[in-house]
């Protein structure tokens, strides 16, 4: 069983260190966010579980607010695209239907399946 420390000690490596939206290196900015929460049965501590986000983007993803389509494209939440709140917000919105940094090993890519789940819950909350 990983730690926390042990799934975020593989994920951000995997993506070469980076943020897989905005590409900041800052590695103490970094955070290894769980597509499928670990709460969920098909939750496991694997790097194809796991997207190396900043702080800012790790946030938007579990509340919602962005997801990764099983294309590897960024998606921004329709209400965060109607809204005007600033510099960072239009920064934000810049990323949607951008393409995701992906990990170069194929093996450590975020596993389609879990994006499609996360991306439809993305989608339904958007709708509602």
């Amino acid at each position: 069983m990983f730690t926390r420390l042990a799934f975020a000690g593989r994920v951000i490596p995997a993506y070469r260190s980076q943020c897989t939206i905005c590409r900041l290196k800052k590695v103490r900015l970094l955070d290894a966010a769980h597509i499928t929460s670990d709460a969920d049965v098909l939750g496991e501590p694997a790097v194809t579980n796991g997207l190396s986000l900043c702080a800012i983007h790790h946030r938007a993803f579990d509340q919602s607010l962005v997801a990764v389509t099983p294309a590897y494209q960024v998606a921004v939440s329709p209400r965060l695209l109607k809204d005007e709140d600033g510099p960072m917000l239009t920064l934000l919105q810049g990323f949607d239907g951008v393409g995701i940094a992906l990990p170069e090993r194929r093996a450590h890519r975020p596993d389609p399946k879990r994006l499609a789940q996360r991306y439809a819950q993305f989608l339904a909350i958007a709708e509602a």
